[in-house]
């Protein structure tokens, strides 16, 4: 058994505990917490300075773009952002797979014990599978020619196979309203079977343009392409009713990622039609591509279930979530530490059905991460992690 003592313990479960201690297995199994110091002196208390915390989820990562770290210039705006990655995806001079498991690597040493990870191949299977991280990978499709639907459902069904058979959690998802034809997006609705869906949703402000007035940067770009979007221009309703509200049912649980132009009228059609719509912020990926955060006392006001992502290594610098909480505590300051860590735990781990992630909950195994370097209950440009168990 192992006694740990902090400054501060965030169970996500209860209250904070102020001067506290943990009690875990040696294999990092969950006892209790308590304040109360131990009546025994037979095992030698670890104390340190600073918050404990049960480990991080990162529920919107990009893996495989991991080789991409600085390719693609910051402040581009999210069309040139798209319009580049497929022409820069395989110019890299680093070795693609020696990328995705260096980033595997870096996310288990922040702290990081589960991930919601878009992918387009199989190419990180082995590297999932061997790690110590929990995967779930969502296998991203995409396309605006309506006479290719069924064979892009086909091929990502057969990705999705491919990760089954390893054991792996998984399930086919949309990449974004701007990107699917409706044929598409009926087919990977179909295909999905209520499994867990993430869908880009309202990142860039042109998405909402060409949704709602036929114009903007994405249109442009799709025109110069000469790609179908008859369908988006046309719609005059919002992307979210155009990409969700129209086929998926109340109960569907969707991870809608970035938002960060999502208005009142969308965040309210959503949460009146899902009773399991989770919305996952990419902070450091938003300020790195269009220099802009969501509004985030505005979906604090609405209640929402809050999770946190890296996105990849294209739009940021590092997979580590606290450095994201950090960027939304300098411009956020207000929100309480406590609160920044249920986004990045326990909620991401509710969205996954990961019961035992997320808390110090009695026999679970949780992680047990150490933020160093912390004022009080803030965080500092300093905090690091530490990963105790």
């Amino acid at each position: 058994m192992r006694i740990i003592q902090a400054s501060f313990i965030v169970p996500l479960n209860g209250e904070i505990v102020e001067n506290g201690y943990l009690f875990i297995e040696e294999d990092g199994t969950l006892i209790h917490v308590t304040d109360q110091a131990p009546i025994t002196s037979d095992f030698e208390v670890e104390v340190y300075e600073g918050i404990l915390c049960p480990g991080f989820v990162n529920t919107h990562c990009h893996l495989e773009l991991s080789h991409m770290k600085g390719l693609i210039p910051e402040a581009t705006g999210l069309p040139e952002f798209v319009n580049r990655i497929p022409s820069l995806r395989n110019k890299s001079t680093e070795n693609p797979l020696e990328a995705m498991a260096a980033g595997n690597n870096e996310m288990s040493q922040a702290g990081i014990v589960a991930v919601g990870d878009i992918c387009n191949t199989s190419d990180s299977l082995n590297i999932k599978k061997d790690s110590a991280l929990k995967y779930h990978s969502f296998v991203e499709v995409f396309g605006l020619d309506k006479n290719k639907n069924k064979e892009l459902v086909i091929k990502g069904e057969t990705i999705v196979q491919q990760y089954e058979s390893q054991g792996q959690d998984c399930s086919i998802t949309p990449h974004a309203p701007y990107s699917m034809s409706p044929q598409l997006l009926e087919g990977v609705y179909a295909s999905s079977k209520g499994q867990l869906l993430s869908i880009h949703h309202q990142e860039t402000k042109s998405e909402n343009e060409m949704f709602l007035e036929s114009k903007g940067d994405l249109v442009n770009l799709y025109e110069k392409r000469a790609l179908d979007i008859s369908a988006q221009i046309s719609f005059k309703k919002s992307s979210s009713e155009y990409s969700l509200l129209q086929y998926l049912p109340k109960n569907q649980k969707v991870l809608l990622v970035h938002n960060t132009y999502s208005e009142a009228s969308d965040i309210d059609l959503i949460e009146n039609h899902f009773s399991n719509a989770y919305w996952c912020t990419c902070p450091k990926a938003n300020w790195y591509i269009e220099r802009k955060l969501p509004n985030y006392d505005f979906w604090i006001d609405k209640k929402l279930k809050i999770t946190v992502g890296t996105d990849s290594l294209a739009s940021n610098d590092s997979l580590n979530i606290l450095e994201e909480l950090k960027l939304i505590q300098k411009h956020y300051a207000h929100i309480p530490t406590e609160e920044l860590l249920r986004w990045a735990s326990k909620n991401g781990a509710d969205f996954f059905g990961y019961s035992g992630l997320g808390s110090f909950t009695k026999g679970t195994k949780p992680g047990v991460l150490l933020i160093e370097n912390v004022e009080g209950m803030m965080l500092t440009e300093q905090s690091r992690i530490k990963v105790l168990a």
